[in-house]
């Protein structure tokens, strides 16, 4: 009897994995023409805002905070779910900064968020997109916020950073998580939920593919060359939100990058970890609106 449920609980978990490895690679091909990203436009005011969430994210990520945004009714705001996540298309596809950036920008150019006085504000995987559009666009934007921007010279220095970020962490970094990606209905439950992470934003982390996750963390995380790609920006105003306890993204990766940055200020929080944000939006949000007066 007791071989018998030891057996039915195998077969359920290796179907359980099966069905999530062809959910991804059995998906339709990326079609930039037919495919839109899902995003919502939330107020009427004339400051532009865009929000861009990191891996495994949504853009419920953002909405868990915006009422701490000082001066909320003078902004329009577009948060996006990124390709292959939250409730945005996810197909089997390359998910490298080309085809991040080229989706990102249909959104944009549609919502009329390209007339030259946006912000974009990123942060983790969103961060990186956000300097990549910065840079394809300079015309577009007038600056940019970054938050908890991951920066690795390659996978193994992803490894040997990792022994202090939970599950939830560690999946939004290493590609060593990508099998967890197939058995999302037996881990995304309550149990595993970390108590920084609201509910609604937990369940979110769920709906990519693996195909999704893993080709966005080589293509974009680990294959992008940051200092190239932020030497595109160097003189643009741009500003560096990191915890000092981010253990996902560590922050002395960061300031290594901070002299390519020549119009920059940068803010370091300390006891915050890689989700600053949901922790305190009230501080996040401050450090945008002093540095928006100031620039």
């Amino acid at each position: 009897m007791i071989l018998l449920m030891f057996l039915t609980i195998i077969i359920a978990f290796a179907g359980v994995g099966v069905h999530g490895y062809l959910k991804g690679v059995m998906a339709q091909p990326y079609d930039s023409e037919k495919m839109m990203l899902n995003y919502e436009r939330i107020g009427n005011g004339p400051k532009k805002m865009i929000l861009l969430h990191g891996l495994t994210g949504s853009l419920k990520y953002w909405k868990a905070g915006l009422g701490e945004l000082p001066d909320y009714s003078s902004y329009s705001l577009l948060l996006v779910d990124l390709l292959g996540f939250g409730d945005s298309p996810k197909p089997n596809s390359k998910y490298d900064l080309k085809e991040h950036l080229g989706a990102i920008e249909k959104v944009i150019k549609q919502e009329g968020f390209d007339d030259g006085d946006v912000m974009v504000v990123g942060h983790s995987l969103g961060s990186i997109l956000a300097i990549g559009l910065v840079g394809e666009h300079p015309d577009w934007f007038q600056h940019l916020a970054i938050i908890g921007l991951p920066s690795y010279s390659g996978k193994e220095a992803i490894k040997t950073k990792l022994g202090k970020a939970s599950l939830f962490d560690g999946v939004s970094v290493d590609s060593r998580y990508k099998f967890v990606c197939f058995f999302h209905p037996l881990y995304m439950t309550e149990w595993f939920r970390p108590n920084n992470i609201p509910k609604d934003i937990f369940r979110d982390a769920g709906k990519h593919t693996w195909v999704s996750y893993y080709r966005t963390l080589d293509n974009v995380i680990i294959d992008t060359d940051l200092r190239e790609l932020a030497s595109r920006i160097k003189d643009k105003k741009i500003l560096l939100i990191h915890g000092e306890n981010d253990a996902a993204a560590p922050i002395e990766n960061v300031e290594v990058l901070l002299p390519i940055f020549t119009n920059s200020k940068f803010e370091r929080l300390t006891n915050a970890d890689h989700h600053v944000y949901l922790a305190s939006p009230a501080k996040v949000w401050a450090l945008i609106n002093d540095f928006e007066k100031v620039h």
